[in-house]
């Protein structure tokens, strides 16, 4: 490998170490004071940048650009993410890759209609936003009754639909006249 080009790679790597929130110095005066392991680990990472595709460098890139736009305190609330992820258990980790797994595997119709939804909830005021929730809850089904619900409603005719959600809203109608 050319050494002007190596030079480079070095002062991208240190620039994107830099840009985690670590006090601004000149790349080379940053080399200066790394360890011999960290300078390792730096040749280590320069090599897995060289083994990337440019589709792979080009999204890398982008990322960075994407953080380095971020205000200070949305930085501050990534790094404050990441550390909450690091430290959860394992299986927690796994569950939250698949519910992000689902979730980007949903047609983007669906998930501007949830953005929307999730939206509306958040801007809630707090009490409305908690009894919103709790209605939610007291439904008391699991993810599983929920699929096979909304599968059973998806096979209902036009007609069928209506009428259910007019027999829906009529209890609801009952159950808030009643409390």
């Amino acid at each position: 490998m050319k050494p002007m080009h190596w030079l480079i790679m070095l002062l991208l790597v240190l620039r994107l170490t830099s840009a985690w929130g670590q006090e601004e110095k000149s790349p080379l005066e940053r080399w200066r004071q790394m360890g011999p392991q960290e300078k390792q680990e730096l040749r280590g990472r320069y090599e897995r940048w060289k083994a990337l595709s440019p589709e792979e460098k080009a999204e890398l890139r982008e990322k960075f650009e994407r953080w380095r736009r971020l205000s200070p305190d949305d930085k501050a609330a990534v790094r404050k993410n990441f550390e909450h992820w690091k430290r959860l258990p394992p299986e927690q980790k796994e569950a939250l890759r698949g519910r992000w797994e689902r979730w980007r595997n949903l047609p983007p119709e669906r998930r501007e209609m949830l953005r929307r939804q999730w939206e509306k909830l958040r801007d809630l005021p707090p009490e409305e936003r908690h009894e919103m929730l709790e209605k939610l809850k007291e439904g008391g089904l699991s993810p599983e009754e929920r699929r096979e619900l909304r599968e059973k409603f998806r096979g209902l005719s036009p007609e069928e639909k209506r009428e259910l959600r007019e027999h829906l809203r009529e209890r609801q109608r009952q159950k808030k006249g009643g409390r």
